[in-house]
């Protein structure tokens, strides 16, 4: 078996630099490891948790922006009729379905009021 590389620099590194050289670098480093490791898990549990939230409030504030949009669609609707750009047939079909979407977006945002 080959001896381990260490690189000559870091051993009179750590060989002359007072403190350090009392303590055994493989344990100090083995600690380092189990620290860093602790804090990368801890950190990502913590910031897992805040990405769920803000996945519900981004889909709460389309949810909201799209029951606008849907709003602002039927009003225009009926002001297409009045200028004659469509007919009653396409205007009754299209008022349908905007209500239909509506409808649907009013239930889904009732589960984040309440």
């Amino acid at each position: 078996m080959a001896p381990a590389y260490h690189p000559e620099w870091l051993v009179n590194f750590w060989l002359t630099t007072p403190g350090l050289n009392l303590l055994n670098p493989h344990f100090v480093l083995t600690f380092l490891g189990v620290v860093i490791a602790l804090l990368w898990f801890l950190k990502r549990k913590r910031t897992g948790a805040l990405e769920v939230v803000d996945d519900n409030e981004k889909l709460f504030r389309h949810l909201l922006q799209r029951k606008r949009v849907i709003e602002e669609e039927l009003a225009r609707l009926d002001g297409r009729l009045s200028s004659t750009e469509i007919i009653e047939e396409i205007f009754i079909e299209r008022k349908l379905d905007y209500q239909g979407q509506l409808d649907q977006v009013n239930k889904e945002l009732k589960q984040y009021t309440g």
